[in-house]
């Protein structure tokens, strides 16, 4: 159940109200936003993010009747379901083709290997043509992209024409490489039972040999920055992590399952990175013997799972 809700709030609830704000100008409320890490992008991740994002879009297939323009008659953006935020690369290409061109079973039969259409929908103002739009799932796999989308948007224009934007979105995040010390006594606590109405409960903690504190540094060192534009309605407890010297706790952590964050704080180090990764869920998972934990090891089962991508 936890992770059906998890899904779906990520998948199709952040989608539609991203879409029908971005073409409707309409305000979002009643979601909360994790607190940013980074506040400001290094350039060189924002030149190979937007690099990514290219080669993405161009890989999109447009029919043959569509000519590239530099703006639209009548502006409209593909969305493919993320807010705009200084962590999101969008790259968008404009066209005219006729309307006679059937975008919809255009794209659904050329779709590259791995993307699938995944939503439709309409919206519109008055004294202004309805603009359809259609998003498209992809897995990205990099060790730097948390989410990507594509999406299609099409609306009438005039003497039997259509405009067609096509966006790709893409978030690129810096690995932040953060150290777990491993001089102290390094305990994790994981749960039987999470909730997204009530506190996770049935806890069982282990104290990791040296091997396997060094194991989850490794891992740990390999997470990339969550970003500022992750959202959820509800959200549990999956894990924590603490090292103890001398009676006194110098680092610590929690993982959550939604939008999955790894909290860290430490006396050097405060940030917050995304534990959306299989390696470290797995790691995690072997630490618990049988029948501990059933809850935060059923995690590894959905940790390649991320919004869209």
């Amino acid at each position: 159940m936890r992770n059906f809700a998890r899904r779906t709030v990520r998948g199709f609830v952040l989608c539609a109200a991203a879409l029908v704000v971005a073409v409707l100008g309409l305000s979002s409320t009643g979601a909360v936003a994790a607190p940013a890490t980074t506040t400001t992008l290094p350039a060189s991740i924002v030149v190979a993010g937007n690099a990514y994002a290219l080669r993405l879009l161009d890989a999109q297939p447009i029919p043959s009747e569509a000519r590239r323009l530099t703006s639209l008659p009548t502006p409209i953006q593909a969305s493919s379901g993320m807010f705009p935020g200084p962590d999101v690369r969008h790259i968008q290409h404009d066209y005219l083709l006729p309307m006679s061109v059937s975008v919809d079973q255009f794209v659904r039969a050329h779709l590259p290997g791995g993307e699938k259409v995944v939503g439709t929908g309409s919206s519109g103002g008055p004294n202004a043509n309805p603009v359809y739009s259609m998003s498209v799932s992809f897995t990205c796999v990099s060790p730097h992209v948390t989410y990507c989308g594509i999406a299609y948007a099409t609306t009438e224009a005039k003497d039997g024409q259509q405009e067609l934007a096509v966006g790709v979105q893409v978030i690129y995040l810096p690995i932040l490489h953060v150290k777990m010390p491993t001089d102290g006594v390094v305990t994790v606590t994981g749960y039987g039972k999470t909730s997204l109405m009530d506190a996770s409960s049935d806890p069982d903690s282990v104290v990791l040999s040296r091997h396997q504190a060094q194991t989850l540094r490794t891992v740990i060192s390999g997470l990339k920055d969550l970003g500022s534009n992750e959202m959820c309605m509800e959200d549990s407890l999956l894990l924590n992590i603490k090292v103890v010297r001398g009676a006194k706790v110098v680092w610590s952590a929690t993982a959550d399952a939604c939008p999955g964050r790894l909290t860290i704080t430490s006396a050097k180090t405060n940030v917050i990175l995304d534990n959306r990764n299989c390696p470290f869920w797995h790691v995690v998972a072997a630490f618990f013997p049988s029948g501990a934990a059933k809850a935060t090891k059923a995690e590894s089962k959905y940790c390649d799972a991320p919004q869209f991508g």
